[in-house]
């Protein structure tokens, strides 16, 4: 039996619904004031939900490792490239997991995807399977990572975890690369969430290659409306890295933050490779 009850909105439940509704319209309008973007904690691939891995794919599956990822062939077309998503992380090794020498396979990165590559086709037998090796526990980048600022009043923005946008520009995570690289789009560009814990003056400092002859591209590196400007270096190659002092950043507010890297002139034919950007507080 269902008992038809009327509802009635007694005056104290007035009063949380209006004071509950003025709380939230105060917070969000604080956000917006400071410049804090509603960005939600980002977590490892693995926990973010249970569909995220393992990844099925026409040729088998891609389950993690405490700190890589493992694919599974079942089979794999005499044209079909072994294709896994782009990780916000660096790459140890690669290598057929059968293998007791861990002989290391090829890894091509895209821009949004990575191709494994593996021996002529009809040399291998399948099922098979291949270990990828990170060195750190794997990251699906399904939200931005937000990078907090350290104990030792630092925020550090390595290659692995930047946003990349554009035609070319990726994250190369091989061992002798972990870099932004492929920059021969001027209108491509990058950018990092970061997360200040107060108002401040920050040294900016970019740890950056750039081939022999290459030198001399004019780049802007903001935060909001604090932007310096410098000039690419001259490193002698691509993955010869410098760290270098670039300017200083004024970060007016607490919050979480989009620190952009912007090409304003390419000289030669392409801009520079990064592998890390930091910012210490003064």
């Amino acid at each position: 039996m269902m008992l038809n009850l009327p509802f009635r909105f007694t005056p104290n439940f007035r009063n949380l619904l209006r004071t509950s509704s003025l709380i939230l319209i105060i917070s969000t309008a604080v956000c917006l004031f400071y410049g804090i973007e509603l960005v939600g904690e980002t977590k490892s691939a693995s926990q973010i939900s249970n569909t995220s891995f393992p990844i099925q794919k026409k040729w088998g599956t891609i389950s993690t490792l405490p700190q890589g990822l493992k694919l599974e062939i079942s089979q794999l077309e005499q044209k079909e490239k072994l294709l896994i998503p782009r990780m916000n992380n660096r790459i140890k090794s690669v290598y057929f997991a059968q293998d007791a020498d861990k002989k290391p396979l090829d890894l091509k990165p895209g821009v949004n995807e990575w191709e494994i590559r593996l021996p002529a086709k009809n040399k291998l037998t399948f099922p098979t399977s291949v270990v990828v090796e990170f060195k750190e526990p794997p990251y699906l980048p399904v939200k931005p990572r937000v990078i907090q600022e350290n104990q030792k009043k630092q925020i550090i923005l390595d290659a692995k975890d930047a946003i990349v946008h554009g035609e070319m520009l990726r994250f190369e995570p091989q061992p002798h690369k972990n870099t932004v690289g492929y920059w021969v789009k001027e209108k491509d560009w990058c950018e990092w969430k970061l997360k200040s814990n107060a108002p401040g003056v920050f040294d900016v400092y970019i740890l950056q290659g750039c081939g022999k002859g290459q030198g001399g591209s004019k780049v802007e590196l903001s935060v909001n409306e604090s932007k310096l400007n410098f000039t690419v270096e001259d490193t002698g190659h691509f993955q010869n890295f410098k760290e270098r002092h670039i300017g200083k950043l004024t970060i007016s507010k607490t919050g979480v933050y989009s620190l952009q890297l912007k090409p304003q002139q390419k000289t030669k034919n392409a801009i520079m490779d990064v592998r890390q950007i930091r910012l210490i507080r003064q």
